[in-house]
């Protein structure tokens, strides 16, 4: 059975997802790749992340909701359960994620538990990026709880982007996050773990030992490894090992 017969029966009988399963299906949508064979080899590249840093793992989860709404609904009902097991009851009225990898899948979460999604604007500007609240959002209220998600969390700098967009859009209210901040897949640095997003504790669908180094300090490129940009050209082939 291949990703997408998989996500069509699940989505006909809606259930949490495994750890195994939401990898299995970021697989099947070709966003998930880690280092081969555990140690740095000359001939096979390695990631450069956007944040300068280089990683022996890359999932672009994005991507996979964007292209596959199906499997952005079973994460997005995965997650709502994981919720209700760690919480009981899920008392917020608004859902958010960072624009734009996180927006399909804060709204099909915002959809299953009948509250409103909030949604954000991805920016750049001299002052560098952010995360700004949308003009169709209506305005908060006082006693507005709101339910933060993610697709992935590596630093949280975009969890926290979208946090102050929302703080910066409402000045007048205390803004209320819920206690409790769910990512599909949490590759934090093992070293440097992001275990909350001020104080929502962070939980995750799948976690992943991935690992993030400065230019300098690199294994891999120490014995000459190539660092990569996944997105750009042919790279993504080249990772997967699909084009040598």
């Amino acid at each position: 059975m291949n990703a997408k017969e998989f996500l069509a029966q699940i989505n006909e009988a809606p259930r949490a997802l495994t750890s195994q399963e939401i990898e299995f299906c970021l697989k099947g949508a070709d966003a998930f790749w880690v280092y081969p064979n555990g140690l740095p080899m000359p001939d096979i590249p390695h990631a450069l992340l956007v944040s300068g840093e280089h990683s022996d793992g890359y999932v672009n989860v994005g991507a996979a909701l964007k292209a596959y709404p199906g499997m952005c609904r079973a994460f997005a009902m995965s997650i709502v359960i994981l919720l209700h097991e760690l919480w009981g009851k899920v008392n917020v009225s608004r859902v958010v994620g960072a624009d734009t990898s996180s927006t399909d899948l804060a709204a099909d979460v915002a959809e299953i538990i009948k509250v409103s999604h909030i949604r954000m604007i991805k920016q750049e500007d001299a002052e560098g990026k952010k995360q700004v609240w949308h003009l169709d959002n209506q305005p908060l209220e006082t006693d507005d709880i709101i339910l933060h998600i993610e697709e992935l969390i590596t630093t949280s700098s975009s969890a926290l982007q979208v946090r102050e967009g929302i703080r910066r859009r409402n000045p007048e209210c205390n803004v209320h996050f819920f206690p409790v901040f769910i990512t599909v897949v949490d590759r934090s640095d093992p070293d440097n773990r992001v275990v909350k997003v001020e104080d929502s504790i962070v939980h995750s669908l799948l976690r992943l030992n991935i690992r993030n180094y400065d230019q300098s300090n690199c294994p891999h490129c120490a014995i000459g490894s190539q660092a990569i940009k996944p997105k750009e050209g042919d790279n993504w082939l080249k990772l997967t090992g699909k084009l040598q």
